[in-house]
């Protein structure tokens, strides 16, 4: 299959990439978040181990240290000791989870405020489009692959974590109440350890193939490719015509400045330049410049208003190479173009203007 049908065999541009994650279409993990946000959890009840120690400590001491308590109904400290408790572990677990997910996404997703997605669209509502990639049979394939291997793996992974851990679990018993406490701690910390791990290895899977499924799916065809270069860039056809376009009308500016010129040098007739010298200007300027035709319309534009055509091939190169229209004369020049105005007032009997040739 050619480009021209419809091949996708470029590579994505960055505007293709910027749509997609503008979609919410960019390579992920589903289980990166909650492993990010579970070991952030760990870190904070490991950091915040001595506090949750002293609370259950607290508890057990409330509810088994003064169990006439209970005959009294006397459940305030039982309640306080149970808050405390729930406090020190559900807090800044809450916290660590919900930072430790966000800054899973950001890392994917980057950080892009997109109201878009926010807003309604009637489209959103249709089930087909995800219906189809859900039954698509190589997506669906790979993710009820990645299903069995995340429930396979992390069973197998807990499963080898508990039989490790479950002599010590069966001697807690013979412990006091911190030492148990202390060691089960310990031990739940490596077996969800453990299903971690197993868990990240499966997201990185998940991520890559994600990588893999989205960057098929951003490659371009030819005609995406040149549709997109000219919704960039403009239209070539339509440029061509601005172009042409802003040269008539500098032409036209140009011929139309020819009537304020006081002679035009030429070469003899593939370069001309119109020269003007007032008494406001503190120096002769170029009011119009040209090659070929535009050489010869100038000449014929200063026929027509009177205005003199000197040929002088040095000068006429050096003021087209050297001088924009609208920009006077240098200093290396006023020699020249004094003599040569000094000669066009002497035919016109302008004594006014001698002060050119001095």
């Amino acid at each position: 299959m050619s480009d021209e049908q419809g091949e996708k065999s470029f590579d994505p541009t960055p505007l293709r990439r910027e749509e997609f994650r503008k979609q919410g279409r960019f390579a992920q993990a589903k289980d990166l978040g909650s492993v990010v946000g579970t070991a952030a959890v760990l870190g904070v009840l490991a950091g915040s181990r001595e506090g949750i120690e002293r609370a259950v400590r607290l508890l057990f001491l409330r509810t088994h240290g003064d169990l006439s308590a209970l005959g009294r109904d006397d459940f305030d400290g039982v309640t306080q000791a149970a808050l405390g408790l729930l406090f020190a572990l559900a807090v800044p677990s809450v916290f660590a989870a919900a930072l430790g997910s966000a800054l899973a996404h950001a890392a994917q997703a980057g950080l892009h405020v997109n109201f878009d997605v926010l807003s309604f669209k009637p489209e959103r509502l249709n089930p087909f489009p995800k219906l189809q990639q859900l039954f698509s049979p190589k997506k669906g394939t790979t993710q009820a692959a990645l299903s069995l291997l995340r429930v396979g793996l992390v069973g197998y992974a807990t499963y080898r974590a508990l039989l490790i851990e479950l002599p010590a679990m069966l001697t807690l018993g013979q412990n006091g109440v911190e030492a148990a406490g202390g060691r089960l701690f310990d031990s739940a910390i490596r077996v969800v350890l453990a299903a971690l791990a197993v868990l990240g290895g499966v997201a990185a899977i998940d991520y890559a193939q994600s990588r893999f499924f989205l960057g098929r799916e951003m490659m371009m065809t030819r005609k995406e490719v040149m549709d997109e270069s000219k919704s960039q860039d403009g239209d070539p056809k339509i440029k061509m015509r601005m172009r042409a376009r802003a040269r008539a009308m500098a032409r036209k500016r140009s011929l139309n400045n020819v009537k304020q010129a006081s002679v035009v040098v030429a070469n003899p007739t593939h370069v001309a330049v119109a020269l003007r010298y007032s008494p406001t200007d503190p120096a002769p300027i170029v009011v119009a410049k040209g090659h070929d035709a535009m050489a010869l319309e100038i000449r014929s534009e200063a026929r027509k208003h009177g205005i003199p055509i000197l040929e002088n091939r040095a000068l006429a190169r050096a003021l087209d190479a050297e001088v924009s229209v609208g920009r006077p004369v240098p200093a290396a020049h006023f020699a020249a173009v004094a003599h040569i105005l000094a000669f066009v007032y002497r035919l016109r009997g302008d004594r006014g203007m001698r002060k050119v040739a001095r």
